[in-house]
């Protein structure tokens, strides 16, 4: 849940249905563009808020207003985002990505499930639409995609795919055990060995213009002893998630 003063009134952002209905016994209107002043209403992401005022232009058309800024009411145009520094300001855009938050660092719930997703093999387009209950598939892809940019899910992901490793007796010292014994070993594909020695030159530092990175990937449906064979035809990944390290 979020908040904003306007008028000297603390407005309301819920994150979901759940969460409004956890603090009001309110109708909610599901289609914004039906609404009227006072109205609580369902963004096109899946939030709550509530419709400040209905207004018309001098053309006739119609637009409200609500603490995620101002909208013309058109089939085109879509209520998403963040609480809005102007919610005075009209919105053009149909898109707003509510992961555009300035100013949080904070992972809000529905980042940490969509981080678990991404962690578990799901791909991010389909998370993110599981999630924020948007039926726009182009929206979801490039909303997705920047989402995946922040700091705060890329440490989710990475976070929770070390857990998934972990489960299955994977961690760093043998994931570079294992690059070690690719570019050992003298049966390997030169191409092999070539990618290995970059990822171990990457870790080490030795390309200045680039950031050290460690890379993890999820394997599904194997034992240890399989996974080990990291070379081998049948495995399959379902995950990569790479992060920073000092």
């Amino acid at each position: 849940m979020h908040s904003k003063l306007v008028k000297r009134k603390l407005e309301y952002l819920y994150d979901n249905k759940d969460e409004f209905f956890d603090n009001h016994d309110d109708e909610l209107v599901d289609d914004w563009r039906e609404s009227h002043t006072d109205d609580w209403i369902l963004t096109d992401d899946g939030q709550v808020c509530k419709v400040l005022h209905r207004g018309v232009f001098e053309n006739g058309n119609k637009y409200i207003r609500t603490i995620l800024g101002s909208y013309p009411i058109r089939d085109s145009i879509q209520i998403t985002g963040g609480i809005a520094d102007d919610i005075y300001r009209f919105t053009k855009k149909p898109t707003q990505a509510r992961h555009k938050r300035k100013n949080e660092k904070s992972p809000n719930g529905r980042e940490i499930i969509f981080a678990k997703y991404v962690a578990n093999g799901m791909p991010p387009e389909q998370a993110y639409l599981r999630i924020y209950k948007t039926n726009d598939s182009k929206y979801s892809k490039n909303a997705s995609a920047s989402l995946l940019k922040t700091k705060r899910v890329k440490k989710l992901i990475s976070e929770e795919t070390k857990k998934i490793l972990g489960e299955v007796g994977i961690d760093e010292e043998y994931l570079l055990l294992k690059t070690k014994d690719i570019i050992d070993n003298y049966d390997a594909r030169d191409s092999d060995k070539l990618r290995a020695l970059e990822m171990m030159m990457k870790i080490a530092g030795m390309f200045p213009n680039d950031k050290k990175t460690e890379s993890l990937t999820v394997f599904q449906g194997f034992t240890k002893e399989q996974l080990q064979q990291l070379d081998g035809p049948n495995i399959k990944a379902v995950g990569h998630a790479e992060k920073d390290i000092s």
